[in-house]
Formats: structure tokens, C-alpha cells, sequence
């Protein structure tokens, strides 16, 4: 669906994601709204991705870009290579998604403060963990008991 002031398909959509990347999880899972567009030079839609590490200090952090097309216990393959961040590093590459769900995991270091955005054809939005999602960190949710009313 196009959003008001959005340009058409196939011209560049954007996706900015902000996440704290935790190691041995994945910390972004992104959906496609789109299908996979095989008419430009008879490839699938190429994504031009800029990851930044943006904590502070010593960290780093080893992130993998991985696809599926079933977000609770489908296969993952990778897409491209794993890509190192030090402390304020920043890396662009491309990739050539052709499944529905779209996921960045932590393999080492961290954990991380993660900013990334996508440039592609295709609208890439961004999804929500559940405290059972085994894929997702538990040092994320942070269940507090909330006081009843007096």
C-alpha cells in the first residue's frame, strides 16, 4: 500500500531501524510488503543496507543479515556476508533478498546499539518480538508489576 507523499513503485523506499543488538539474537525482523521484482536486469530487488554501530566506548558487534520466509520456525539463510562494527563504525553493502522476512542477527560482541537503514524497491516494515519468540532476547522485556488501583 502507498502512503501519502511515498513515491510509486519501483522508485527507492527507505527503512531506518534503531535496535540494541544482543548477542546470539536476533535484534531487527523486518516483513516485506512487497513481492520480489524480477523485471530490473532479471534479478530479484537489490537493497542498499548502511549499518552503524552507535554506542559509545569498546564495543563490537558481529552482525549477520539472515532470510525466511516463516518467522517462527522456518529455515534461515544467509544474505551476504557478516559484517564487523567497532564502537561508531559504519558499513554499506548490498544484498538481493528474495524471501518475506528480513533479519538481522548478533553473533558476537555487544550488546550494541544498532542504527540501519534500507534503501530498495521493495517496502520493508518493521515487526515486533513476543516475550516466547526464541529468536528474540529476554533481557529485552523487562515485565514490571504494575500497582492496582487503591
Amino acid at each position: 500500500m502507498q502512503q501519502a507523499g511515498e513515491y510509486p513503485h519501483p522508485l527507492v523506499r527507505k527503512t531506518v531501524v534503531f535496535a540494541t543488538m544482543i548477542s546470539g539474537y536476533v535484534g531487527v525482523r523486518l516483513q516485506s510488503q512487497d513481492r520480489v521484482n524480477p523485471a530490473i536486469s532479471g534479478q530479484g530487488d537489490l537493497a542498499f543496507v548502511t549499518m552503524e554501530n552507535a554506542s559509545t566506548g569498546t564495543n563490537y558487534t558481529v552482525l549477520q543479515m539472515q532470510q525466511t520466509n516463516d518467522r517462527i520456525s522456518g529455515p534461515r539463510t544467509n544474505v551476504g556476508s557478516a559484517v564487523v562494527l567497532v564502537s561508531g563504525g559504519q558499513q554499506t553493502f548490498t544484498i538481493q533478498p528474495i524471501q518475506s522476512y528480513l533479519e538481522v542477527r548478533c553473533t558476537s560482541g555487544g550488546p550494541v546499539n544498532l542504527r540501519m537503514q534500507i534503501d530498495a524497491q521493495r517496502k520493508w516494515d518493521r515487526m515486533a518480538f513476543d516475550k516466547t519468540d526464541p529468536f528474540g532476547a529476554p533481557q529485552l522485556f523487562q515485565a514490571k508489576e504494575v500497582p492496582g488501583p487503591l
